[in-house]
């Protein structure tokens, strides 16, 4: 039952209705009567009591009403709706309950020692419902707020994770079947460049596997993720592909979203013939404009299908979470070029704490 309640209020009103009803209680007849402690103990004891049954009486109610309407209205999107019914049960109810308490009063011979005029006491009446129901209502506006904002974050942070696990299946196994062809060439001729292939290879499938961690990353640690794809990829193609990074280090620490740049020196390893008449050049620096560019020389291949751009629809999507600006992708005579957002390390700190 306590969760339930919990669960419309928004919070534990326990010790607010311990602390908070005798304190207002003490200060109606000060605001609103103009009594004061030291003018007159007994009458201001007596006014003081009053209020706090008054005010008891209303806090109830309404506390009642609105837990109700939450179950019947529990969307944050009805908030309009629950507001103006708790606005008509409070212009309706507030005279009834005022009317039905004095009558009690006079019954028990409950007899004021100060007798207020009906404006004053209406006035009060209404004032303490109003402060019961804003209050409330404020509290229960900001825990839905708070809540809805989580939401969208764990869906936002779900859908960054799902496309990355996929991404991950997609790159595994056609990249793990090449490597181990090449690996089975030159195992037998080379030892020590079998060696190495093999620590540039668990570099690569732990990058890989690990990346997942959060939905940015580091340029610095994407960049050396890259040159251990780099050297599997050049004993592949036997010197016939050629990479030059020219980057500052100011821009390293700068963020990208994880395997952006592996799915760009893919899909230009994929694209394009790489031969010795025909070596494949990949370049990657920082324009003028502060952005990442990938650009390859372009000698494409005679494809039966053409190219689905999955690749590059995925490195939008993961971006646009975190930057209004798109990934451009230009294609010339000369060249292919994708232009990636850089994310400052001040503005990824927020999404690196979240929870992958």
């Amino acid at each position: 039952m306590q969760k339930n309640t919990f669960k419309h209020l928004g919070f534990n009103d326990f010790y607010l209705a311990l602390i908070g009803l005798p304190l207002l209680s003490f200060f109606i007849p000060q605001i609103f009567f103009q009594l004061y402690p030291w003018d007159g103990w007994e009458i201001f004891r007596h006014e003081w009591q009053e209020s706090f049954l008054f005010t008891l009486s209303f806090w109830v109610l309404f506390r009642t009403l609105m837990i109700r309407l939450r179950k019947r209205f529990p969307l944050f999107s009805q908030i309009k709706i629950r507001i103006k019914k708790m606005l008509i049960y409070y212009i309706c109810l507030v005279p009834i309950v005022n009317i039905t308490l004095v009558s009690v009063f006079h019954l028990c011979q409950m007899k004021d020692a100060y007798d207020p005029n009906i404006y004053q006491a209406y006035l009060t009446t209404y004032f303490v419902s109003f402060t019961i129901i804003a209050l409330y209502e404020a509290i229960y506006f900001y825990a839905q707020l708070s809540a809805s904002i989580t939401e969208r974050e764990q869906a936002r942070q779900a859908q960054i994770r799902s496309e990355l696990d996929g991404l991950r299946n997609q790159v595994n196994p056609h990249f793990l079947f090449n490597s181990l062809n090449t690996l089975m060439h030159i195992v037998s001729e080379d030892q020590e460049l079998a060696k190495r292939f093999l620590q540039r290879l668990s570099k690569v499938y732990r990058y890989i596997l690990e990346s997942r961690t959060s939905p940015l990353i580091p340029l610095a640690e994407e960049l050396k993720f890259i040159d251990a794809y780099v050297f599997l990829q050049q004993e592949r193609f036997q010197g016939n592909l050629e990479v030059e990074i020219t980057i500052d280090s100011v821009f390293k620490q700068h963020h990208i979203v994880p395997l952006s740049l592996q799915i760009l020196f893919e899909n230009a390893i994929k694209h394009n013939i790489i031969s010795k008449q025909h070596p494949l050049l990949i370049e990657v620096f920082v324009n003028e404009h502060l952005h990442l560019v990938v650009r390859n020389n372009l000698q494409r291949k005679r494809q039966v299908l053409d190219s689905t751009q999955a690749g590059l629809e995925n490195i939008s999507r993961r971006y646009a979470y975190f930057s209004k600006e798109d990934i451009k992708v230009e294609e010339s005579e000369q060249y292919f070029t994708v232009t990636l957002p850089l994310i400052h390390p001040n503005k990824s700190s927020l999404y690196e704490s979240a929870d992958y």
